[in-house]
C-alpha cells in the first residue's frame, strides 16, 4: 500500500515534468527520406547483399535499449537508497 503510493507519487512527478515540456515536430534533414540520413540508410541497405546490415541496426538499437534500461535502474536504485537513507551507495 505504501509501495503504491509511492509509486504513484513517482508517476504524477514525472507526468508533471514531462507535461511541462513543449512539444515540438524532428526538423526536416531528419525526418525527410531524402536527406543525408535517407541516403545513408539507403546505400546501408544497398550493401545487406554482403553484410548484414538489417541484423546489425537491429542489434545496434537493441543494445542501446538495454544501456537505457540500465542506466535508469541504476538511477533508480541510487534515488531510492537516499530516500531509505542509505546514503546512495547503490553502485
Amino acid at each position: 500500500m505504501i509501495v503504491e503510493w509511492f509509486l504513484g507519487v513517482l508517476v504524477s512527478v514525472a507526468e508533471a515534468l514531462l507535461g511541462a515540456l513543449p512539444s515540438f515536430s524532428p526538423p526536416s534533414w531528419f525526418s525527410d527520406s531524402t536527406s543525408g540520413f535517407g541516403t545513408i540508410f539507403g546505400y546501408a541497405h544497398d550493401m545487406g547483399a554482403w553484410l548484414p546490415v538489417g541484423v546489425g541496426f537491429t542489434v545496434a538499437v537493441a543494445l542501446l535499449t538495454c544501456i537505457v534500461i540500465g542506466f535508469g535502474i541504476k538511477i533508480t536504485r541510487i534515488a531510492a537508497s537516499f530516500l531509505t537513507a542509505g546514503g546512495g551507495s547503490a553502485g
